[in-house]
């Protein structure tokens, strides 16, 4: 049983050495700030929706496509599942605004970045409810709510917001009533809007056919139901629906496989960290720091094992007196554990303070908001467990063999029995953290190359000062802009102006199936205008581009080379694409566009200068030169409402290279992460080293005076020392390389386009744990080999 006077020795030894603590409290300090911290990141990330109570039978309805999955269904398919499967509780459709909207008030303008509408339903589904009153699904008008901080932006100086009136588009633009205010969710939810507008049928007025695929459709299943044959069963129904849709024919929209699934079921927990349908960055984020806070702790735990026993002969005298006067193992055993125990406190006291500091820059850095004060019982739980896991990593096998000292042994001088054992588990401790430290280092290498590749490969266009303008006005037809793109190209400065339903980096183009020589397949369709491809600089593989000088292009399309591969096109230019509402002739290919990033393989595409599927082109793009940008900018701004008419009052623009550069943003918040982690690891696994090679060299003092007296120099006992180190070094690079590489190919495998691992990042690995060996070890036997012989032969 554990007393005061154990608990008065445990504080005493801790105060007697201060230097020594303070490094194995350090150690301990920053391991359990790594865990807190990816514990609250992962607490965080896992959060979503959890708080719904029927999030496990919520579903998003996705649509495997050619070119791979769809989060976008019919209008109609939702009826079609309420009306066939009695599985199915409730169904709800949602589709979101691809631009912004302004609303004006007597408060001046705001940008509305994401408006939602939605069927009555979508509100039961998702939780979503208005502050102060409930929604009426029978209300034969649009139902707005804002969320808190819009109209917190809105209406700054009114405490509530009902019946509030805002104009669209304009200042005196078209008025609409705001109903109120969305309650904020009790937790983190993937559906975030500005302002969401609720109608009992959402498709009501627009186009009812299955080849208008533009909704996402929500599902809430009954308890008990089997999910995969549901899947089934909607899969049918859906493709008998595309069958029995007459107007798909002349469209040319969808094409089924008879074997393979065209519809997907996703569960509402999976959207935000592995959606079926898009990247999957954010898990492989949260895996990734998963591990490496797990490695962490692990090497933290035998680090502080390593410097423990490292100082266990010091105590042996003591341990040997307290054996003679009746002290029996057990209780040395808990003596010891206690010690460790309360270093684990004040090192979770230091971690805790580490946090404090450093979660602002975590939470920039990954683009969350974590507070320590939000940490809740399941973080305290894993923490507290942590915490014992530690103790018992840590303090276990010390406490073990110190309390095994023979007293007989220890008091006769010989103050380190088992010196073998102690050897072998330094040894193999020491080669263990520099295993994961070299796996760090040769990770974060390989990710930093992908991510490098990234952002300096060809991505087949040129962002670079090249500004786009998002706008309301719509100029499908060719004439429509003309007179808007000549006023901007008088700008000075200005090299080339056009106009697009996308931008690379945007929006993902739509998909529409095409029908060529008699085959149909998934075109992503792009909208463009005159000069698009030069105001890109896109270069051209054959052909022409579109040309204003010819008018009958607007009836023409260009293709890339994936489209012309795909359709099997060996001449491609002159050939007749059907679909989209129109007939295409094909007058020119242009090199394959990284649209969508480096994630996914490059679309076969289509653009087209006045399409027939109501593609939007509202993006005007404008390529400078780089010293007139301000300026241009600045008469953009000035003239706005002169030189586009249709949308004056919004001058709101963009710098296309920021737009493509976000696609990278996840993979560069998990380089940044790694970075710090690895540093993390490999300081940790230096101190643990730094003691190693402290007490190797003093156990081995003897024999360094003996190879003294016997004329041994320096730089031989330098090479005889440092021998033994470089060989666990070593030992741990060769474990360390297949690990990492296959660690790295998994993860490069998510890459559509990528590097080719190479010798470098393991050759910078060894040289960095060398170099690591040479500081920590030639330090420490410099300093060992500087001594007076006479002082260590003295009896």
């Amino acid at each position: 049983m554990m007393t005061g006077i154990d608990v008065k020795i445990a504080l005493r030894t801790f105060l007697r050495g201060k230097w020594y603590n303070f490094l194995n409290i350090t150690g301990l300090a920053l391991g359990l700030a790594a865990f807190i911290a990816v514990t609250l990141y992962v607490d965080n990330e896992t959060s979503y929706d959890t708080w719904n109570k029927n999030a496990d039978r919520i579903f998003l309805v996705e649509r495997e496509m050619l070119n791979g999955p769809s989060a976008y269904t019919p209008g109609k398919l939702a009826a079609e599942i309420k009306a066939q499967c009695p599985e199915v509780e409730e169904t709800g459709r949602m589709n979101t605004a691809l631009y912004q909207l302004p609303f004006h008030t007597p408060n001046g303008r705001f940008m509305i970045r994401k408006w939602v509408g939605a069927d009555y339903s979508i509100a039961k589904i998702l939780g979503i409810k208005p502050k102060g009153f409930n929604l009426d699904a029978a209300s034969p008008t649009t139902t707005v709510l804002l969320s808190k901080q819009t109209a917190a932006a809105l209406f700054p100086h009114d405490r509530v917001v009902q019946n509030k009136t805002v104009n669209m588009m304009a200042k005196n633009g078209m008025p609409m009533i705001v109903a109120g205010v969305a309650e904020e969710a009790p937790g983190k939810t993937n559906l975030n809007f500005d302002c969401i507008g609720f109608d009992a049928d959402i498709t009501q007025g627009k186009d009812q056919s299955y080849a208008n695929q533009i909704y996402q459709t929500y599902i809430l299943v009954k308890p008990g139901t089997n999910i995969q044959l549901l899947s089934s069963k909607i899969d049918k129904v859906y493709k008998q629906a595309v069958q029995a849709d007459t107007s798909l024919v002349a469209k040319q929209s969808i094409t089924l496989s008879s074997t393979k699934p065209a519809i997907y079921l996703d569960p509402l927990k999976n959207l935000h960290l592995k959606p079926h349908y898009g990247s999957q960055v954010n898990a492989q984020i949260v895996k990734s720091l998963v591990i490496l806070a797990i490695i962490i702790l692990i090497v933290t735990g035998v680090n502080f094992t390593n410097l423990y026993v490292s100082r266990a002969n010091k105590r042996s005298k003591e341990i040997g007196i307290k054996k003679v006067n009746g002290i029996v193992k057990r209780q040395i055993i808990i003596q010891f554990l206690l010690e460790i125990f309360l270093q684990c406190l004040v090192a979770l006291a230091f971690a805790l303070a580490v946090v404090t500091l450093g979660l602002p820059y975590l939470n920039q850095l990954l683009g969350v908001n974590l507070l320590i004060s939000n940490m809740g019982v399941n973080v305290i739980i894993q923490l507290l467990a942590a915490l014992l896991i530690l103790t018992l990593i840590a303090g276990i096998y010390p406490a073990t063999i110190m309390a095994g000292f023979k007293p007989i042994e220890v008091l006769r001088g010989n103050q380190f029995v088992g010196r073998d054992t102690f050897m072998w588990m330094r040894n193999g401790i020491t080669a263990l953290q520099f295993t994961f430290a070299i796996g760090f280092v040769i990770t974060l290498i390989v990710i930093n190359q992908q991510v490098n590749y990234m952002r300096t490969e060809d991505t087949g266009f040129t962002a670079k000062q090249v500004v786009y303008v998002e706008n309301l006005a719509i100029y499908n037809h060719p004439d429509k802009f003309e007179t808007v793109g000549n006023r901007i190209k008088a700008i000075t400065g200005v090299k080339s102006v056009s106009v697009a339903s996308t931008v690379p980096g945007g929006y993902v183009p739509a998909s529409y199936e095409y029908n060529v020589r008699n085959k149909a397949y998934s075109l992503q369709t792009i909208g463009v205008g005159y000069d698009y491809f030069e105001t890109l600089n896109i270069g051209l593989k054959e052909g022409q581009f579109f040309s204003s000088t010819f008018k009958a292009d607007s009836t023409n399309a260009v293709i890339n080379e994936t489209a012309a591969k795909a359709m099997g096109l060996t001449n491609p230019l002159g050939a007749l694409v059907q679909g989209c509402g129109g007939n295409y002739k094909v007058i020119g290919v242009v090199k394959d566009v990284k649209e969508n990033g480096f994630e996914s393989n490059i679309q076969p595409t289509i653009y087209l200068m006045n399409a027939g599927c109501n593609l939007l082109k509202t993006q005007i793009m404008i390529s400078a030169e780089s010293k007139a940008i301000p300026a241009m900018l600045a008469t953009l701004n000035r003239q706005w409402s002169d030189i586009n008419k249709l949308d004056g009052d919004n001058f709101n623009y963009h710098f296309l290279d920021e737009t493509y550069g976000k696609l990278f943003i996840k993979q560069e918040q998990l380089r940044s992460v790694l970075s710090y982690f690895s540093a993390l690891a490999v300081f940790i696994a230096s101190l643990g080293f730094f003691a190693s090679a402290a007490q190797a060299i003093r156990l081995r003092m003897k024999e360094i005076t003996i190879r003294k007296v016997l004329g041994a120099n320096s730089s031989q006992l330098l090479v005889t020392l440092s021998k033994p180190f470089f060989y666990i070094v070593i030992i741990a690079n060769i474990i360390a390389w297949p690990v990492s590489l296959l660690v790295t190919n998994r993860w490069l495998e998510t890459f559509a386009y990528r590097i080719h691992i190479s010798f470098t990042p393991f050759a910078m690995a060894l040289f960095i744990s060398i170099a690591i060996i040479a500081i920590t070890v030639c330090l420490q036997i410099v300093r060992a080999i500087r001594f007076n012989p006479a002082s260590k032969l003295k009896v």
